[in-house]
Order: C-alpha cells, then sequence, then structure tokens
C-alpha cells in the first residue's frame, strides 16, 4: 500500500530521454526515481515559467501608428483604388 506522500503516474519517455536518464543513473549510482525527483524539483519551476510566460510580439515589424490605422480602417471602398487605376500605374515594360 502507498504512503500518502507517494505520487503515482505512469511516466511514459521517448526513447532519448529513457537512454538520457539511465546514463545518468550508471554514472551517479541514484536510483531513477531519484533522478526524476530531482530533475523535476529542478525543472518545474522552469517548464512553469516558460509555460505561463505572458505572451508578447511574434514579430520584429513595429506595430502601425495610431492614425494609419484609423486611416486605413475607415477608409471606404469608394476612397481605395480600382483594379484598372492600379493596372494604370503599374510600368507597361520592365526596365533594362
Amino acid at each position: 500500500m502507498k504512503s500518502p506522500d507517494e505520487y503515482g503516474y505512469a511516466l511514459r519517455l521517448p526513447k532519448k530521454d529513457k537512454s538520457a536518464v539511465s546514463r545518468v543513473a550508471k554514472e551517479t549510482g541514484q536510483s531513477i526515481n531519484s533522478i526524476l525527483v530531482l530533475s523535476n524539483r529542478k525543472g518545474l519551476p522552469l517548464a512553469q515559467a516558460a509555460l505561463s510566460a505572458p505572451l508578447s510580439r511574434v514579430t520584429g515589424v513595429d506595430p502601425l501608428r495610431e492614425e494609419i490605422l484609423r486611416h486605413a480602417y475607415l477608409e471606404t471602398e469608394d476612397e481605395r483604388a480600382t483594379g484598372k487605376q492600379l493596372f494604370k500605374f503599374q510600368a507597361q515594360q520592365e526596365p533594362e
């Protein structure tokens, strides 16, 4: 019977991690359980910090200024250039 302090969880490790844990156990002479407990104690704060970090910008591009955004979202379809106008502005020949 388990004591109240024990926590049972069937741990599934990828082969790479399993072999790393086995190697550390062999090198240190510690049990696999001791290594996993120590890894959990040392790594859990890092995992929590990484998983609960506030979301931040994903791009290196500066955000648009307020007046540009306002102008872009307030202009109506009538104010936008039509396909014919855009075609007219394009270069008719490639520069040589």
